[in-house]
């Protein structure tokens, strides 16, 4: 019976396909690596609106949902980094690894200032106990949204 070889067919190719996507998407190449200082900062922060500078409502969640990497928390980097950019953030005293996307700028943020990256958390209050952590990892895991 064809449609029965047709649809042996088809699902084998699609499990195939499926399992193909998962294997690239488990892989997370690191594109490139340095070493910085990460600071924290709120929707509420002084000039800011709860509105980040990709138009990313953040008023009240820290998360983006990215279609590779799922739930990754919101990020501020330098304009050097496109917005979507994915970072691993690692060796942070008192804090677990985690990856976060570049969605949001700020005028203290740049690679030969105070902090490279600013870690969003649910109100600047927050943010002052994190503090300012330096010797971080950064593995840049996608620069920008297509790459």
């Amino acid at each position: 019976n064809y449609s029965d070889l047709f649809y042996k067919w088809f699902v084998s190719f699609f499990d195939e396909l499926f399992k193909r996507f998962n294997k690239i998407k488990e892989e997370k190449k690191v594109l490139d690596k340095f070493i910085g200082t990460i600071t924290g900062y709120g929707p509420d922060c002084y000039g800011c609106i709860g509105i980040t500078s990709s138009g990313y409502d953040v008023r009240n969640t820290i998360y983006y949902n990215d279609k590779t990497y799922n739930n990754v928390r919101v990020l501020a980097a330098d304009k050097s980094l496109p917005f979507g950019t994915i970072i691993k953030v690692s060796n942070l005293k008192d804090y677990n690894d985690f990856i976060g996307i570049v969605l949001d700028r700020g005028s203290a943020i740049s690679f030969d200032g105070f902090s490279q990256i600013d870690l969003l958390f649910e109100s600047e209050d927050y943010s002052y106990n994190f503090g300012r952590k330096e010797n971080v990892i950064f593995e840049i895991l996608r620069l920008g949204y297509w790459i």
